[in-house]
């Protein structure tokens, strides 16, 4: 992109006056929120955050969670249909797709460093002493993997012109099968804790990639229908039709799924021999927690998007707006949710439930620090948007190629 078309988009931008300010203001604010809760955690240590020695994963968990499997969502259910099936009717969301896979995996990652209390230590240590028999290490590999795979498709579609289709499309691939792989790790991280048969076990992984391509299609559904809004460029390259008849069917449908999987296994747990897996669902469906994870994880997140979907009437842009916006709000809560309802109740086999129900409460730093996370996300997606023209759509070689048409004489012209 050049530096003239850069300049028109920050003028774009600077053109919707004390909005543009306001909404920088805003994540200024959530800036020095963050800073506190990371300040405070780097001075005091993780004593400052609401995990106890039963419960040790937290909101910040949760939050790494629903970050980083919104950037697998994104490349899996989105991106990877146009630069590695060749689905043209999704290549108006490819270069946004990549850019907010990045953005995730970054944001996800400074929640997950930000909590660790000491994280200049915890960086060398994973280079210097790495444990391969780990699923975390495994997962840490592939995220790398995949982070790299996403900026090298960004610079192939920002900076090269017409860029081999082979080589574009051995990077989308590597940036499809790397976070499929990291996000499977990233469920058996949660299902290989046998004492804690909440998470599923084998079925960890599975649910976690579903809810992932869901929250995926959520996010770039909503970025889209709202620079839609705010921007003429955008306008003129997604059509409504694209917003309302494929993202919207598409988001009804994954939607759909989730609450399928959901809903099956919530009745497993409920019916489960296992005693401790049952008390764990019956905590987190009928004990406090069931306000936010059935009210506003399954009614609010999922069961209303899908109504707002299935029909016609409401399958508008702003009806897929508003469904977009219900699935993130559902998918963060049911991300705490999730990690949370594997450690409600004891590890140990105790049938009579004589040790009492966890409890967990985030303490301010660890709000603060979640603050931080959708403001850094924010940020680095308001520059990414004055920096770079995100309404570009790829080309390669052979595309330019196929739009000449060659005469008898040897010429050719444009078709």
């Amino acid at each position: 992109m050049s530096h003239a078309e850069g300049e028109t988009v920050v003028s774009s931008l600077k053109s919707s006056g004390k909005r543009y300010y306001a909404w920088l203001a805003f994540i200024g604010l959530g800036f020095l929120i963050g800073g506190y809760g990371v300040l405070v955690t780097l001075i005091e240590g993780t004593s400052v955050l609401g995990i106890t020695g039963q419960v040790p994963w937290g909101i910040l968990i949760s939050t790494y969670v629903f970050f980083a499997l919104l950037s697998t969502g994104i490349c899996i259910g989105i991106t990877s249909l146009s630069s590695v099936f060749g689905m043209e009717r999704y290549e108006p969301l490819v270069k946004r797709g990549v850019l907010l896979s990045l953005i995730t995996l970054a944001a996800g990652g400074a929640v997950i460093m930000a909590g660790l209390g000491q994280p200049v230590r915890a960086i060398p240590a994973m280079v210097l002493s790495p444990n391969p028999s780990a699923p975390m290490w495994w997962m840490i590999v592939l995220y790398s993997v995949y982070g790299g795979a996403l900026v090298a498709e960004f610079v192939l579609i920002d900076r090269v012109d017409d860029p081999p289709r082979r080589l574009s499309r051995t990077v989308a691939v590597v940036a499809l099968i790397a976070p499929i792989l990291a996000g499977a790790t990233l469920g058996a991280i949660f299902g290989t804790a046998e004492a804690r048969p909440y998470y599923g076990g084998l079925f960890a992984s599975v649910f976690l990639l579903v809810t992932a391509v869901a929250s995926g299609v959520a996010l770039i559904t909503a970025v889209t229908v709202i620079e839609r809004k705010l921007s003429s460029a955008t306008e003129a390259v997604v059509s409504e039709e694209l917003i309302t008849r494929t993202l919207g069917k598409y988001l009804g449908v994954a939607t759909a799924a989730v609450f399928l999987v959901t809903g099956l296994r919530h009745a497993y747990g409920l019916t489960a021999t296992n005693e401790a897996l049952a008390t764990a669902h019956q905590q987190m469906l009928f004990g406090g927690t069931g306000l936010w994870a059935v009210g506003i994880g399954m009614g609010v997140g999922l069961l209303v998007p899908m109504v707002l979907m299935a029909v016609p009437r409401t399958r508008t842009v702003g009806g897929v707006l508003a469904a977009s916006v219900l699935v993130l709000v559902g998918m963060f809560v049911s991300r705490l949710e999730f990690v949370l309802g594997g450690q409600v109740v004891a590890l140990t086999n105790d049938p009579s439930n004589q040790f009492p129900i966890a409890s967990y409460a985030p303490s301010a730093a660890e709000l603060a620090i979640v603050v931080m996370g959708f403001a850094l996300f924010a940020g680095l997606y308001t520059a990414g948007r004055a920096l770079f023209d995100l309404d570009e759509l790829p080309h390669h070689e052979e595309d330019t190629m196929s739009h000449t048409t060659h005469v008898p004489d040897g010429g050719e012209t444009d078709e």
